[in-house]
């Protein structure tokens, strides 16, 4: 699925919840720059999907139209089933990976990340019957993730883990070379492949190039 048309899909869902969301909220909500977000829904508006209904910033509403409607729910359908081949792919190549794994005698494995990909490796690990060391990642804050507590990488001692499983989007190379940096050896780290993975905080670079002038311009009627 394509970067532009989970966007498309993401703001058409909080228009529908919340007519009177400011750009700004909205620009948070979707993890773009304000001005992309304004050249957003002007393009959905031009489209017909949404109305923009009053002319003062502070009083502005974005009703979603019938045609809006028809196209969040193409949409929505689109992107349960590339989410579904996607979560077939990943579990696959995971399950392979554990399997040369445990067939080594390692079946010790710690979890690195909180998101999408986590979740899937979290459940690809219990159905194999591995053995979850414990959930790591770099959050700023104490937190839980699928019921159990969030750690650091430091905070864990290496000897009670075979493998680290890397499931996080916010490197490019997958966050290998970041965990190995804590000392982990790299053939102890297995990296998730997060290609395919909508991410919303990612925009082209064409749309990117129009945000400066657009960061403070009103959406027009």
């Amino acid at each position: 699925m394509k970067q532009s048309t989970y966007r498309d899909m993401h703001l058409l869902n909080e228009v529908t919840h919340t007519p009177e969301v400011t750009q700004r909220e909205l620009s948070q909500r979707i993890g773009v720059a304000l001005g992309l977000t304004n050249l957003m829904l002007r393009r959905l508006a031009k489209k017909g999907y949404i109305k923009i209904a009053g002319t003062k910033r502070s009083r502005i509403r974005y009703l979603i139209t019938p045609k809006g409607i028809l196209e969040k729910s193409r949409l929505t359908y689109e992107f349960i089933q590339y989410s579904l081949q996607l979560y077939g792919r990943v579990r696959g190549f995971l399950r392979e990976q554990l399997r040369l794994v445990a067939k080594a005698g390692h079946r010790r494995i710690l979890l690195y990340g909180t998101g999408e990909l986590a979740e899937i490796a979290f459940l690809t690990i219990h159905e194999m019957g591995l053995e979850l060391v414990g959930i790591v990642d770099d959050l700023p804050e104490p937190a839980t993730f699928l019921g159990q507590g969030v750690r650091k990488v430091n905070e864990v001692d290496a000897a009670s883990y075979d493998r680290v499983v890397v499931a996080s989007m916010r490197w490019e190379d997958g966050g290998a070379a970041h965990v190995a940096a804590f000392g982990v050896p790299p053939e102890r780290i297995i990296v998730l492949p997060r290609s395919g993975f909508p991410r919303s905080t990612l925009a082209d670079a064409s749309l990117l190039q129009t945000t400066s002038i657009l960061e403070q311009e009103p959406v027009a009627t």
